[in-house]
This record gives structure tokens, sequence and C-alpha cells, in this order.
């Protein structure tokens, strides 16, 4: 509640400290994800352990665990590129996976906050939401 409305309403407003400890709460929503190792979801071995998948599995391992915390960039979306690359990539395979990866990121800018739906925003981190379905097949 804004200070404004809690006027109106004929509350008192919040301390400082109150407003701290509510920020804080809110910032628990928004954890860093898990990083873990790209495994594909088949029980055969050839693809389970594909040399391009054990590859970029491993890139993307090397990527979300030493550099993107020293990245100082605020995402746009919810979940993280990165992480929803990963997702991608273990729900479509490696080609759509990649090639939607690269819309993602050709989107990932300040400019496509124009273009974001407002009931896809989260309503604790005010950032985009985005799931992987949007880029599934309309075909039975």
């Amino acid at each position: 509640m804004t200070y404004a409305a809690t006027l109106l309403s004929g509350q008192e407003p919040l301390s400082d400290m109150e407003i701290l400890l509510q920020k804080r709460d809110q910032q628990q929503y928004m954890e860093k994800p898990e990083v873990t190792f790209l495994q594909s979801r088949s029980d055969r071995a050839v693809v389970r352990y594909n040399p391009l998948n054990l590859t970029f599995g491993g890139l993307m391992f090397v990527y979300q665990r030493f550099l993107s915390p020293q990245l100082a960039a605020e995402c746009l979306y919810h979940t993280s590129c990165s992480a929803f690359s990963k997702e991608l990539i273990y729900e479509y395979g490696l080609i759509k996976g990649v090639v939607a990866t690269a819309d993602r990121l050709l989107r990932c800018n300040r400019v496509a906050v124009f273009d974001i739906h407002p009931m896809n925003i989260h309503p604790i981190s005010g950032k985009a939401v985005e799931t992987p379905a949007i880029y599934g097949s309309d075909k039975p």
C-alpha cells in the first residue's frame, strides 16, 4: 500500500523498518535459479550421452555457475534466459531449444517491455513471466 493510500484509509503509515522488512520478504520470491547440469529425459544411452548435449550442457553449467553471478545485468524475465534455455532444450530438444533461445535472447531488452501484456507480469518481482509452452506446437 502506498503512503497516500495509507493516509486516506486512516491507518498509520508504515515505519521505515517495516517497509524494509516487507521488501526483504518480497525478495525471497526472487530466488536464484538452481544450477544443474543439462540432462536429457531419454532412457536411451545414445541420446543421454550425446557429445553435443554434454557439450552444450557443460557450457550452460559453466555460464550459470561462474559467469552469470559476476554480471550485473538485470534480466527482464522472471526465469532468467539461461534457465529458460535449459528448460527449452530439455523440453523440445537441442535444435528447437537453441532456436527458441535465440528468439528469447532477441526479446531480452528494454524495448521489449512495451510488448509485454500486463497479465504476464509477476506480482512480486515485477518481471515478465514466460513458460516454454509458448514455443509448443499447436498440432495434436
